[in-house]
């Protein structure tokens, strides 16, 4: 009886610790989105006080929308590209910092992960005096955000170094786990650089890829922050972006009721992506 009261205890003060966290995400984030979900099934303008419900009409001027092929184009070529190189350059970082340095490793740790701490407004404010000035006078060309062409990977540069530290722990963190002896056997069988970290190394991260992959390819299709500060959607809408586009709709162009229909169903789009990507790298997980 002395045990099962103990245990009744324990679990009161456990819900009681938790209600705290559960209110606070109910309040920021379950009714929000629930308040967003009856928008979207309205043409609610984002200003007057009224509004109607046209139920299923936003959703079905989404395909119908001309407008939005660019935007959803513009978030894919950041999400293939951000999502590459961002995973290629931070499992590099990694590499390079698992290596034995001494006391130099802990100090490039750091300088690696200090730019993550930069908010994205900072890190386009800063970028963008580095693209303008610095560009300018080291090679004698304009800003690459000027430019159809190269602002969008001018903008995952930007990317790349304000975000690549923490895919670069992940990645140290799971390299850190792999056994030393299955390097030791393979040196002993002649393995070459190339065949270790094909057949040992990556295959012993997919548990890093699963995480890393994942939370880049979500964050990069929804990139807003970065790319609305640093061009605002141009030059002539070459970085405007699904998320700017669903922002313009609510903000610019009194369409409320529409912007969170288009919200609405890039969230469930997410959701999929994300899942299948999780899915996709779980499966092949090896287990050490």
């Amino acid at each position: 009886m002395k045990s099962r009261k103990k245990m009744d205890k324990r679990s009161i003060a456990a819900y009681v610790f938790l209600f705290p966290g559960l209110a606070f995400f109910g309040f920021a984030v379950l009714l929000p989105f629930f308040m967003g979900a009856n928008i979207a099934f309205t043409d609610w303008n984002g200003i007057s006080s009224d509004y109607n419900y046209v139920w299923f009409d936003n959703f079905l001027h989404i395909l119908e929308d001309a407008k939005i092929r660019a935007p959803f184009l513009n978030s894919f070529k950041f999400a293939v590209l951000g999502t590459i190189s961002s995973n290629v350059f931070s499992l590099c970082l990694a590499m390079l910092l698992n290596q034995k340095l001494g006391k130099l490793t802990n100090i490039a740790r750091v300088m690696f992960f200090i730019p993550v701490c930069f908010s994205a407004i900072l890190t386009s404010f800063i970028w963008k005096f580095i693209y303008k000035e610095a560009f300018s006078a080291l090679f004698g060309i304009k800003s690459l955000l000027g430019s159809t062409t190269w602002a969008i990977p001018a903008i995952v540069l930007m990317g790349l170094w304000n975000s690549s530290g923490i895919n670069m722990l992940i990645y140290l963190s799971g390299l850190k786990n792999i056994p030393t002896d299955l390097y030791e056997a393979a040196i002993m069988d002649g393995a070459s650089a190339w065949q270790k970290f094909r057949n040992i190394t990556l295959p012993l991260l997919t548990p890093s890829f699963t995480v890393c992959v994942t939370l880049s390819l979500t964050a990069w299709f929804r990139e807003f922050g970065m790319t609305l500060s640093a061009t605002g959607g141009g030059p002539a809408g070459s970085t405007r972006t699904l998320s700017i586009y669903i922002f313009e709709n609510l903000y610019s162009y009194s369409k409320a009721g529409y912007g969170q229909a288009v919200a609405l169903v890039f969230a469930v789009f997410l959701a999929v992506i994300g899942t299948a990507v999780s899915s996709f790298f779980r499966k092949r997980e090896v287990e050490l």
